[in-house]
């Protein structure tokens, strides 16, 4: 029987290979307190002697490989299979009549551990639990070199980086290489402790041991965890100088080559090092075309913009059919509608679900996609074939249906359809989008009418954090606009901005309140104070320059203010809208009409509709601005701006 089932201080789990030794610790030490009589007790038993032979040494514990030390498992306390693998003899009613012959020879076996190293082990792991760490590493160490079990090394290199001690850690792992020099995980542990204290050119010397000694079937798994660990590093150049050395064997390799110049790739990127991450990865594409992590290590270059990512990766993801996994595709598309580019996201989308229709995540995220644009019909109908696809076969992500309800809520809501939204919400169960339903109940009952049912609703939202305190405010602010209140919507925003001053998103919607009442100087003020503090706060650059062109007022800083939010968020349909309408205002008609033609492209709003229709009409363009206007009446979000546009030009709206 091994001690460590015996003894619950010290069960263990498996050696596992892979691990974070600065992460969690796998063992979680046992703090009930046993007697020393029954623990002797305990150790004379298993050791098969009494205490008058514990001075005698026995052999050394057999050890399997390191490999198989880490497939060794323990088994899980109250299973089925507990007597099998824990080497309790069965029952003889279980046992056949050859078996129950041979019984006598299947009982407890005797621990190599004598009692004088059980009762080392026992006053070490007491040491430990009264804070005496390193005297109890002392202990425990001691019958580790003695006894050469693995499993003891590593709860004493355990017990050193839970004291915060890198030399005994040290100390611990040099003496399990002697002990064991062809042991994976004790130069597992000495790679990681080299790389916290930046250790780095022993670091190499261990990893290329590491590498090394690692079984083939190990080694792709082995390179892959290195970015991650070398990560820690406080030189990260220096980290994939090393990397390069040790992986130096291994780039030509035609199994594990490409892995290789794809971790170099990741660790380049980690360095911040983009164009040296980028080549790395089209080498690692030229080794192996079909292999995924250059696509991977690209599509994380593209979401940090990096446009030669971009040139390698768009013809792969535009092969049809397309020869990679639905997931790498489904990502490529995401990281394109992240970056506000709906059109390409749609493509990239609409080209996954004709392929793979029963890959249901991208039949949500086009919903989702043609929603931003403005296409609520085209959205509606991709939520309900998403929806369409949950089977008890394949159940849906209840985390994914909520998104789904909640955004055929909003759009029914849009329509005017406020029963059919209500509906939607009452499907909603995923208590992470519980409070955005509620919100978005308290906006129906508000426009059916019920105010007080409204905020009575809103009331109920949980308001013990800051965000929860923000959503709830808005969400009554909101209430308030729908009603036209707009100086409730004032005097709510002005006590919490006042109540959470460092609020950027409460400070945002306090400019817009008082741009709403005409209040423009106190606009300013509150805005410039917003992007002097946060100025990457695009939205209020843009809602600042755009307040003045649609006065008329200070139109060249206006024009700079856009700019600026432009520059930050380069596809972004609402921020070109007030650059066109800037421009419009400055009399650069023809500059306007590109510009916004752009906007509605990406993003068929009527706001911007309206703008685009009066540029026209302004060039003559009569019959485009009737279409146009004809067409964004459609909407069921048609707006106030659109129809005042229409009525102040005169523009007859003709079927487009």
């Amino acid at each position: 029987m091994n001690p460590y089932q015996c003894m619950p201080f010290l069960l263990r789990t498996r050696l596992n290979s892979k691990r974070d030794v600065f992460g969690t610790p796998t063992l979680k030490a046992c703090h009930t307190v046993l007697s020393v009589g029954l623990w002797l007790g305990l150790a004379w038993g298993m050791a098969g002697t009494d205490p008058s032979h514990a001075h005698e040494s026995p052999s050394m514990l057999k050890h399997s490989s390191a490999g198989e030390h880490r497939e060794n498992t323990q088994p899980v306390v109250g299973s089925k299979n507990w007597a099998q693998v824990s080497g309790e003899p069965k029952k003889k009613s279980d046992l056949s009549d050859a078996e129950a012959a041979r019984a006598p020879s299947r009982a407890f076996s005797n621990s190599e551990l004598n009692a004088q190293w059980m009762f080392e082990l026992l006053l070490g792991e007491m040491n430990i639990t009264q804070g005496q760490a390193l005297t109890g590493l002392t202990l425990l160490l001691d019958v580790a070199k003695k006894s050469g079990d693995e499993k003891l090394f590593e709860r004493s290199v355990e017990i050193a980086l839970q004291s915060h001690s890198a030399d005994a850690a040290l100390e611990v792992t040099q003496s399990w290489r002697s002990a064991h020099p062809k042991s994976l995980a004790a130069h597992e542990f000495s790679l990681q402790i080299f790389i916290a204290l930046n250790r780095l050119s022993d670091a190499q010397q261990s990893l290329e041991k590491l590498l090394s000694l690692t079984p083939k079937g190990e080694l792709a798994d082995t390179i892959k965890s290195l970015p991650r660990s070398f990560a820690r590093s406080s030189n990260k150049h220096q980290a994939v100088l090393v990397l390069q050395a040790a992986l130096e064997p291994y780039k030509s390799s035609k199994t594990v080559g490409a892995l290789v110049w794809s971790t170099l790739g990741q660790m380049h990127l980690i360095a911040q090092e983009p164009q040296e991450a980028l080549k790395s990865g089209i080498k690692a594409h030229q080794l192996n075309p079909m292999a995924l992590e250059p696509l991977w290590l690209a599509l994380g270059l593209m979401e940090q913009r990096q446009s030669d990512a971009e040139s390698f990766l768009t013809p792969l993801m535009a092969q049809k059919p397309n020869p990679y996994p639905e997931a790498v595709v489904f990502a490529y598309a995401r990281v394109l509608l992240e970056a506000e580019r709906m059109s390409e996201g749609i493509q990239a989308l609409t080209q996954l679900t004709q392929e793979h229709p029963n890959f249901a995540s991208a039949w949500l995220f086009l919903g989702s996609a043609y929603a931003d644009k403005g296409f609520d019909s085209q959205a509606k109908s991709h939520w309900l074939r998403y929806l369409s696809l949950d089977s008890e076969q394949k159940p849906l992500s209840s985390r994914e249906k909520a998104q789904a309800y909640l955004g055929l809520a909003q759009s029914a809501s849009k329509r005017g359809e406020l029963n059919e939204s209500l509906q939607w919400l009452a499907k909603i169960d995923d208590p992470n989008l519980l409070v955005n339903a509620q919100i978005q109940k308290a906006l129906v009952l508000n426009k059916k009418g019920l105010p007080k049912e409204a905020l009575d609703l809103v009331n109920t939202l949980p308001n013990n954090t800051p965000e929860a305190s923000r959503r709830r405010v808005l969400a009554m602010v909101q209430i308030a606009r729908d009603q036209s209140r707009f100086d409730l919507a004032l005097e709510l925003l002005e006590k919490a901005a006042a109540e959470r001053p460092l609020d950027d998103d409460l400070m945002y919607e306090l400019g817009m309140a008082y741009e709403k009442i005409n209040r423009l100087e106190a606009m300013e003020k509150t805005l410039q104070a917003l992007t002097t503090r946060t100025p990457t706060y695009y939205a209020a650059f843009n809602a600042w320059g755009y307040a003045l062109a649609d006065r008329s007022l200070k139109l060249p800083q206006a024009k700079t203010l856009i700019v600026k939010a432009l520059e930050m968020a380069p596809e972004d349909p609402f921020i070109m809208d007030s650059l066109g309408w800037v421009e419009f205002r400055l009399g650069h008609l023809k500059d306007a009409l590109a510009i916004l033609k752009k906007a509605y492209s990406l993003r068929a709003d009527s706001d911007i509709a309206a703008h685009l229709a009066e540029v026209m009409f302004s060039l003559g363009l009569k019959t485009e601005a009737s279409s146009l206007v004809a067409e964004a009446q459609k909407s069921p979000t048609s707006s106030d701006v659109l129809n005042e546009t229409i009525k102040r030009l005169g523009i007859k709206t003709t079927p487009p």
